[in-house]
């Protein structure tokens, strides 16, 4: 009896838990939910492990990175400090106090000044990369202001009533500075291999974590794939031949009948996948941030518009807000989004209906409309203008400008045997005209004409071209007297020239943006100091003026090469001045101002170049002290003849001299200009007036030839 009541209790929940298996596995809903759910909790799993791995794996690579390049820095500073005792004591020797060891000493001298100044740079290294230099025992302040303990060192030897103390302390505080070097190596080893060694660890951790979650995870797909090849992909078949026919446009269809109630339902679904698919395809050809069409739409709207147009004429131009990056920088991007949504509103209702507005990129903006008897220029220069009133974003008001590039076409006419326009063709030569735009001065539409396109393919001419320019010795240098009012130093601008075998003289305003477009801009720069000090070298009497472009500023090793240079040369930093533009933007440069105050603090004179040309001069004079500033020529060129113009320029000559700059006035054409640069308080003036660009071997004679009236004639022209 008890056998019979067990087994009839056995057989209940047999048949309660197959019919609950049933229950669940019997639908197919509930079998992919169960499947993708196992998938999604096993890949969540395994990417939650990973991405925990991969961050921390990531954190100690870097920190492993960080180490060994502060291993690297504090090696090297041993090395230096090591170099720097060894200097000094040949500096300090008896023997290189006697005269005919003058020439040894100097070397010592110049040597242990140039290790100190490494030293220097690797403390700043160390300090760059969050190397924490004070909790040492040893007193960090004894490498802190090496450039006092070089000038004690000088003084002592300079001294001959010095003692045995003065010359102990001397040693004393290199042995400090070893000892001190000695244990930041030490730090950063150590660093290093502890670092090193917990990479190790996690990387261990990582693959027994990915081994045993990977394991799991293939397991239960296993599980999941034998159920959907038994069971469900049947089933599924004939669900995706009538989604096949839904995908090819067939509407008009009998989904059929499907025993699974979750299958039934689908066929309920496919009219709103109909809508859906139509929604996706609007959104193919929308931006999202503003809505406009993107450039995908236009290409297609244009090109109907364009087939359809019946010979009418048409406008297709290319915007770019100008300097719109500052705008993001300043703002944020969210502002920057709506800004454009705005633009695109202001041009849509400016142009009419008629008019396709899109955008194609960050702040490019694609524009086709008919001119209906209206004037390219004048419409474009209406669209130009009406971008100059301010944008009210609620917290803020931005006003900027655009540029534009104009290019006409004619609509396909009716019946005729015209080949439909290749919309990629018209946005390509807009595109010319918008570079010409911009290099024009921005803030203007400017129509493209063939002569853009012959300028693009000269210009990929020179690029291809410098190179073998650079081989060839097609490159020279030519010098600009700079004079000085105050009777100062003679300064010569050292100035690039091209002689093209073919095109003759290529100017430095055409070949300079094609070195730094193709890359050569850092080789060029390299040629151009070497040669130039190399001419300076034998012009002991004069100083010199060299210009930098912005991608010199940003390369590694720019200011040894700079200091090997002019020591190869013998020459001193403080005859050179680095002539900077404020297209470099150091306020947002941290790399470039870096290298301008390393160059600075050796000696070099920097100088703001062009100086009034633009926006930002104003800003870079706050982040930095420039020992100079240039007077572009467009604020001297009508001196004497408008009181606006002369207002202006005084202003700016007043406010160089208040921060203690020098300032020199570019463009002195004429007599008639060289009174107002001078009771404007101007220090030095170049111009025409006093000298064009001369040939290095007339530099000599230029300055031999006495006052500046008798030097403008019987010199060599550039």
């Amino acid at each position: 009896m008890v056998r019979v009541r067990r087994f009839t209790l056995g057989f209940t929940l047999g048949s309660s838990l197959k019919a609950g298996l049933g229950a669940i596995f019997g639908s197919l809903e509930k079998r992919l939910l169960g499947a993708v759910l196992l998938i999604v909790a096993c890949t969540c799993a395994l990417q939650v492990i990973s991405q925990d791995r991969a961050y921390k794996l990531r954190v100690e690579s870097e920190e492993l990175r960080e180490a060994a390049t502060n291993t690297e820095h504090a090696e090297q500073l041993v090395k230096l400090v090591a170099q720097f005792r060894l200097a000094t004591h040949l500096y300090l020797s008896p023997a290189s106090a006697s005269e005919t060891s003058s020439s040894e000493a100097g070397r010592a001298d110049g040597e242990m000044t140039d290790v100190a100044i490494r030293i220097g740079e690797q403390i700043n290294a160390l300090r760059a990369s969050g190397m924490e230099l004070y909790g040492l025992q040893q007193d960090i302040a004894v490498l802190a202001d090496i450039d006092q303990h070089v000038a004690t060192i000088a003084e002592v030897r300079a001294n001959p009533t010095s003692g045995r103390a003065e010359r102990s302390a001397i040693d004393e505080r290199n042995a400090q500075m070893a000892s001190l070097a000695a244990a930041i190596e030490a730090k950063a080893s150590a660093d290093r291999d502890g670092a090193y060694d917990q990479l190790s660890r996690s990387s261990d951790n990582w693959q027994m974590l990915v081994v045993g979650a990977g394991t799991v995870t293939i397991a239960f797909a296993l599980l999941i794939l034998i159920d959907l090849l038994r069971n469900i992909l049947p089933a599924l078949r004939r669900m995706h031949v009538a989604l096949r026919r839904l995908a090819q446009g067939d509407l008009d269809f009998e989904v059929g009948d499907f025993r699974l109630r979750e299958l039934k339902a689908l066929s309920g679904s496919l009219e709103t996948f109909r809508r859906n698919a139509q929604a996706v395809k609007n959104l193919a050809f929308t931006d999202p941030s503003t809505g406009l069409p993107n450039r995908r739409a236009f290409i297609e709207r244009t090109a109907q518009k364009l087939a359809g147009g019946d010979g009418e004429s048409f406008l297709v131009m290319l915007g770019d807000i100008d300097r719109f990056k500052h705008v993001n920088d300043d703002y944020g991007h969210a502002v920057g989004d709506r800004l454009v949504k705005l633009i695109g509103e202001r041009m849509g209702a400016l142009l009419g209906d008629q008019a396709i507005v899109a955008r194609t990129g960050g702040d490019e903006f694609a524009i086709c409309v008919p001119l209906a008897g209206r004037a390219a220029a004048t419409l474009g220069t209406d669209l130009v203008t009406a971008m100059r009133d301010p944008f009210d974003l609620d917290d803020y008001t931005v006003a900027i400008s655009v540029s534009l590039g104009l290019v006409e076409t004619k609509g396909v006419e009716a019946g005729g045997a015209h080949a439909e326009p290749d919309v990629n063709a018209l946005i390509n030569q807009a595109d010319l005209a918008l570079y010409a735009a911009k290099n024009g001065g921005r803030n203007r539409a400017t129509r493209f004409t063939a002569d853009l396109e012959e300028e693009r393919e000269l210009s990929r001419a020179l690029e291809r071209d410098l190179a073998l320019a650079l081989d060839e010795g097609q490159l020279r240098m030519v010098y600009q007297p700079i004079h000085s009012m105050t009777g100062g130093e003679d300064e010569v601008e050292a100035l690039v020239r091209w002689q093209h075998p073919l095109l003759g003289e290529i100017s430095p305003a055409r070949f300079i943006p094609a070195a730094e477009r193709s890359g050569l801009m850092v080789q060029l720069g390299y040629w151009i100091v070497q040669r130039a000090l190399d001419d300076l070298s034998r012009w002991p009497h004069l100083s010199m003026s060299i210009n930098l472009s912005p991608l010199q500023l940003q390369q590694e090793g720019f200011v040894g090469f700079l200091m090997d240079c002019c020591r190869s040369h013998a020459i001193t930093p403080q005859r050179v001045i680095l002539e900077v533009t404020e297209s470099l933007s150091i306020e947002r440069n941290t790399r470039a101002l870096m290298t301008l105050n390393l160059l600075r603090n050796a000696g070099f004179r920097i100088a703001l170049d062009d100086f009034g040309t633009g926006y930002s001069s104003l800003c870079m004079m706050k982040t930095f002290k420039f020992d100079r500033l240039k007077l572009d020529r467009s604020l001297i060129t009508d001196l004497g003849k408008d009181p606006t113009s002369q207002a202006v320029f005084d202003a700016a000559v007043t406010m160089a001299l208040r921060i203690g700059a020098e300032v020199v006035a570019e463009g002195i054409s004429d007599e008639g200009l060289v009174d107002p640069v001078r009771s404007a308080g101007c220090t030095h003036v170049q111009g025409y007036h006093y000298s064009r660009p001369i040939e290095a071997e007339a530099v000599d004679g230029y300055y031999e030839a006495g006052p500046t009236a008798d030097r403008k004639s019987d010199r060599k022209v550039a």
